[in-house]
């Protein structure tokens, strides 16, 4: 077991995937030996994390490079003032920032693992960042440029994901950032892991944000058009993954970063998949349809093809290429790292994944039905 007190610094607890990550950290009993922080906007989101034990401090969003900075460091062992109180945080403590705000913001990460470097220099305790990226790293074109021939499954073991990213002609900000990230972590001597998961489902345990993007983004295009659709033919396909077993992922991982066995590699061979199966994105449309006809919101279960080009213009604001690459291409990985070295699995499969959409749906009811009253 690690003794020695450990800072955790989470950005993005706000979210989805963050406040899941901030959950499963204070449940496991690895809670008694962290100090965990958290960076938010709004100052009356300080109470609910104060509720739990968690420090928040002040910035004015990812741009706010400073901020970011200086949260990382915290290098020379003064108070520091947050919301609604003081924390000391003792310059003696190794610390690891968990990143999962955005995974195209490649300034924010920089500045992030710039201030560990200072921190560790200034210290001579250990620092370790920890990356949120995602699957679409591995997208292809399928419908305006050349699909992948071999629809190839990526492997986090046998596989060089940096080399991919770093020579892929595309430049998209995902692998922007990842290659940013384990390039300036390189530079500054701060160890790096990257996680990248595929389609996320089911709901968040953190205290704000509790639903997905990817499906949620289709229930309501299918809830505005009146039909659930699928872009072109929806046959490309994906992995996906429980949010409650990714978040066993990040502290299984967590756990690992703290420990540093000699079997844990960081920098280029640290990006690793999470994943629980496959699916097709016409699964996805006809499970959201057969969901949103039970409840009421939908008149039929027919699900209607949709060109690119209409998609984006509901869901990502004219961006073809993002909408392609995010709901309508081929990634395929296989999580061998955490399955052969982190010890991680999950009983999850397709099953559970196509059966899910009910649960999804009545967690939008609120909205929808908002939204069907208009």
């Amino acid at each position: 077991m690690v003794s020695i007190k450990t800072q955790v610094l989470i950005v993005g607890a706000t979210g989805y995937i963050g406040g899941s990550i901030l959950s499963e950290l204070l449940k496991s009993p690895d809670s008694s030996t962290l100090a965990i922080s958290v960076l938010i906007r709004r100052s009356e989101q300080a109470k609910t994390f104060e509720s739990l034990g968690v420090a928040s401090l002040p910035f004015q969003g990812l741009d706010d490079l400073n901020a970011c900075r200086d949260a990382a460091s915290q290098h020379d062992g003064t108070p520091v003032t947050l919301w609604p109180f003081n924390i000391f945080l003792a310059d003696d403590l190794t610390i690891v920032v968990i990143n999962a705000a955005s995974a195209s913001h490649d300034t924010s990460a920089k500045a992030l693992i710039e201030g560990l470097a200072l921190r560790q220099k200034n210290t001579g305790r250990n620092a370790y960042f920890i990356h949120t990226s995602g699957t679409s790293i591995l997208g292809d074109h399928p419908y305006t440029r050349t699909a992948s021939s071999d629809h190839k499954i990526w492997s986090d073991e046998k596989d060089d994901i940096y080399e991919m990213e770093k020579q892929h002609p595309e430049r998209y900000g995902q692998r922007i950032t990842d290659v940013a990230v384990v390039e300036i972590g390189l530079s500054v001597g701060v160890k790096t892991y990257i996680v990248v998961p595929p389609t996320i489902y089911g709901m968040g345990s953190g205290p704000f944000a509790t639903l997905s993007q990817q499906i949620p983004n289709l229930a309501r295009m299918a809830k505005k058009r009146g039909s659930a659709a699928v872009i072109e033919t929806g046959k490309a396909t994906w992995n996906h993954v429980h949010m409650s077993d990714l978040s066993v992922f990040y502290l299984r991982l967590f756990r690992a970063v703290r420990e540093q066995p000699a079997w844990l590699p960081s920098g280029p061979k640290a990006i690793f998949f999470v994943e629980s199966g496959e699916h097709t994105w016409l699964q996805v449309s006809q499970g959201i349809a057969d969901a949103m006809y039970k409840s009421g919101l939908l008149a039929t279960n027919q699900v209607e093809s949709v060109s690119l080009k209409e998609a984006a213009a509901e869901i990502t604001k004219g961006n073809e290429s993002l909408a392609e690459i995010s709901l309508a291409s081929n990634s395929r990985a296989r999580a061998d790292f955490g399955r052969n070295q982190l010890g991680w699995n999950t009983s999850r499969g397709l099953e559970d994944f196509l059966t899910h959409f009910d649960a999804e749906v009545e967690a939008m009811l609120p909205e929808l039905s908002l939204e069907q009253l208009r």
